[in-house]
């Protein structure tokens, strides 16, 4: 319901309800308890590092976080905070503003996008206008501009359901990051994962939810 997951049905001719003396008072109330901002929280606790995100969200905004955070330098930290709002009838569309902080060793080597820039994974603290749009089969095509001229577009998707508890999931980007994934649902609030990551290798580990 927090959500938005709700339905109003009604029939022509219908006789009053007694329990909905004034229905659009009821109908407001039912809206607005239906876009309260709700929590959720997923934390991977792998050999290779550990990845999670944080979200608050309702039905039009999203403010969210994600980190990457590898035990060594070599591996890298990293953290994306996007702030959003979902724009449209299906909210399939949704623009945002972020920061991207990340420190990663390379002992000097340069790394370049396909686009031939400059990708400063050594150390970047910069802010970025972008937006999502979510294509069939609910993949997340998504394109950001920062502020020290990069751009970057990714395809990505964390649920696809190979059976009713296996997920698997995946990431590309123009900044030659990948990602590829798998996760058994073991409980409500607890996966059994494996994950490769070209930053951070392969890792295997706990994934918790809520």
């Amino acid at each position: 319901m927090m959500a938005g997951m709700n339905r109003v049905f009604s029939y022509e001719k219908q006789a009053p309800n007694p329990y909905l003396p004034n229905k659009e008072w009821a109908y407001r109330k039912l809206q607005s308890e239906s876009n309260q901002l709700h929590f959720m929280a997923e934390n991977d606790f792998a050999t290779n590092g550990n990845d999670g995100k944080a979200m608050f969200q309702n039905t039009r905004w999203s403010f969210g976080t994600e980190w990457r955070l590898g035990y060594h330098d070599e591996h890298g930290y990293e953290t994306e905070t996007h702030i959003g709002r979902y724009i449209g009838k299906n909210q399939w569309f949704m623009s945002f503003v972020g920061f991207d902080w990340r420190y990663r060793k390379t002992n000097g080597k340069v790394e370049t996008n396909i686009f031939g820039q400059t990708n400063t994974k050594d150390q970047r603290a910069v802010l970025s206008l972008g937006a999502e749009y979510t294509l069939p089969m609910l993949v997340i095509l998504q394109g950001e501009i920062f502020t020290d001229g990069n751009v970057r577009f990714q395809l990505m998707r964390e649920d696809i359901p190979i059976s009713p508890r296996f997920r698997w999931a995946f990431m590309i980007n123009t900044d030659k990051e990948y990602m590829t994934g798998l996760k058994y649902i073991a409980t409500r609030n607890l996966g059994i994962s494996t994950h490769y990551d070209s930053d951070m290798g392969i890792g295997f580990g706990a994934t918790l939810n809520y």
